[in-house]
């Protein structure tokens, strides 16, 4: 990648250096869009084809290489505060705080502090370094910019509150009313009282946060109950984590917690140095505001946080999740190794890692990751990711073992999901326990009988075996009604009437199902065998080469190229039948 950027900034550079000289491309002049107006202000071509570069490989997803380069462009226009300020934000953007931090203190201060976000690397900076007063000073005298607002006025708060609580509360007070970050901003508040010592207003803001939507509230519970236990309640630090895995489950922060309280030995009272609490405060921000919807935004901050803190697992949990949701695969697996096997957060990192190494296709790595986090933990959450994850990789197995652990757990406590059951159905399926696979469908109908997907399942795989062939028909149609765009439920209707003999309707309708999923090497596989019915050879043998090329599984592969040599044999006018009236 590095010599795709280096090759363009050279074409660039090229091209540039040609315009200004007036020199002839080929045997054109300068192209239209090297007009000499675009030079009158460009004093090197070197510093423009580096901007350039930055520009494009921003616009490309590649924050990595637009930081390089726009750090490239400033330390050739040293004195330009506008170049400053991008190669600041790509290189947080990037994820590379320490990198932002050291670029700012190394610029001109009479440039940096016309960069908004230099000034608030510098302030990092200061704080990193045990100068927080410093850091303050700053941020009460110097403009952060708006997209920095949010992360600047908690730090301000944060430091504030260090030497004058009262007035750090009184700071937040004033900040403009937020919806998306009101729950944050009373975190702040208890995290404030909580440094002075207030352990019970700490937690009247803490249990008052809670009552807001809040982007990350485990953080908040474990200091909600921490501080609980540390005061000798263990009976309300308890039934605070039993109404959280009530209403959400168990999650890392639950067990923690929960380890302490039951351990025997005195649970500590949460305390946090001056980096710690700075760290949480970015944290804060990130997790609330402008960063909810922007996961630039949120790496910025978090790779902030990170870098305050290394330890806090979960600014590098949400830090890994703001690089995944920009396909930056690699960073988020990177982000995801900070995380230690004996931090409270080690299985949820290995399980989320597991599938990123998945989405690469690494799957013997992601599988080897899902049973380092179910050595950390047997958490449901956990079991259920790593049988998800063996499942994907045909592996029904292992999966069928894990799904039959989460539902003996779920029976114990009187709880049923129809997901479980569902992807059990389809493992034991996979496995070719269809009647166990039916069982499980039934039961997740059950539970929800308007479900198109188990609709779906059940009924094809009723009609797909003559067995009950009118109520499988009657789900299929009420799976497409609810989800007629979706070219595997359509492509269930379309095989159910090929299944008993109605070609026309399966022609129809599989071409639909085609149109809807092109690439779905099933239901181009199974429009060829309707043509083939209809006596539509030439377009049968056009499908079923398709279907070839769209690289399925092997046993379809040796299908298809049977029925490219022979076609399909005639149809048994018993077994039709036997479909036709539902009879097995």
């Amino acid at each position: 990648m590095r010599a795709m950027w280096s090759g363009f900034r050279t074409v660039l550079a090229a091209a540039t250096a040609c315009a200004a000289s007036g020199c002839v491309i080929g045997p054109a002049t300068n192209p239209p869009w090297l007009t000499a107006a675009m030079f009158e202000e460009i004093s090197n071509a070197e510093e423009y084809s580096d901007f350039l570069a930055a520009r494009y490989a921003g616009m490309a997803g590649e924050p990595a290489e637009a930081a390089n380069f726009y750090r490239r462009a400033f330390d050739r226009q040293p004195n330009d505060p506008s170049i400053l300020e991008r190669a600041e934000l790509a290189t947080l953007i990037a994820g590379d705080a320490e990198e932002a931090v050291m670029l700012a203190t190394g610029a001109d201060p009479q440039v940096s502090a016309q960069s908004p976000t230099a000034q608030l690397a510098l302030v990092v900076g200061e704080i990193a370094t045990n100068k927080h007063r410093r850091a303050l000073a700053r941020l009460k005298t110097t403009s952060m910019g708006a997209i920095n607002l949010d992360a600047a006025n908690f730090l301000t708060a944060w430091l504030i509150g260090l030497d004058d609580p009262d007035a750090g509360l009184a700071f937040l007070a004033q900040l403009p009313p937020r919806r998306l970050l009101a729950g944050e901003q009373l975190s702040m508040q208890g995290l404030i009282q909580l440094q002075a010592g207030r352990d019970d207003e700490a937690l009247a803001a803490f249990e008052q946060a809670a009552r807001l939507p809040l982007a990350s509230p485990g953080y908040l519970l474990s200091l909600r109950a921490r501080v609980l236990a540390s005061k000798g309640d263990y009976a309300g630090a308890r039934k605070l984590i039993e109404m959280q895995v009530e209403d959400t489950g168990a999650t890392a922060e639950t067990d923690y917690v929960l380890a302490l309280i039951t351990s025997g030995q005195p649970v500590e009272r949460p305390k946090l140095s001056i980096r710690q609490g700075a760290a949480v405060a970015v944290y804060l921000a990130s997790a609330g505001g402008v960063a909810r919807s922007s996961s630039e935004i949120a790496a910025m901050r978090q790779s902030i946080a990170v870098y305050l803190d290394p330890g806090f697992a979960p600014a590098r949990m949400m830090l890994a999740d703001a690089f995944s949701e920009q396909d930056r695969t690699e960073d988020a697996i990177a982000a995801l190794h900070g995380v230690p096997a004996n931090s409270p957060w080690g299985a949820d990192a290995r399980i989320e890692e597991a599938w990123l190494l998945d989405k690469v296709d690494k799957p013997a790595e992601a599988l080897a990751a899902a049973d380092q986090a179910m050595a950390l933990s047997r958490r449901r959450d956990i079991l259920v990711g790593a049988a998800d994850l063996y499942r994907v990789n045909r592996n029904d197995k292992q999966a069928a073992v894990l799904y039959d652990e989460v539902v003996a757990g779920d029976m114990t406590t009187g709880h049923q999901d129809w997901r479980v059951l569902f992807a059990r159905a389809s493992a034991r399926n996979g496995l070719g326990d269809w009647k166990g696979a039916e069982a499980d469908l039934v039961a997740a109908l059950a539970i929800e009988p308007d479900r198109p997907e188990v609709q779906n399942f059940l009924g094809y795989g009723w009609v797909n075996r003559g067995e009950k062939v009118k109520e499988g028909m009657e789900l299929i149609r009420k799976a497409v009604d609810a989800r007629p765009d979706q070219g595997y439920i359509v492509d269930s209707l379309g095989w159910a009437h090929y299944a008993i003999g109605e070609y026309d309707q399966a022609v129809e309708t599989l071409e639909r199902a085609a149109e809807l999923a092109p690439s779905d090497p099933e239901i181009v596989d199974h429009l060829g065998d309707a043509y083939w019915r209809k006596g539509r050879e030439t377009e049968a043998a056009f499908e079923w080469r398709r279907a070839l090329q769209l690289k399925p599984d092997p046993t379809r592969e040796a299908a298809l190229r049977t029925k490219l040599d022979k076609g399909l044999p005639p149809v048994s006018t018993t077994n039709l039948a036997n479909a036709q009236q539902g009879r097995p």
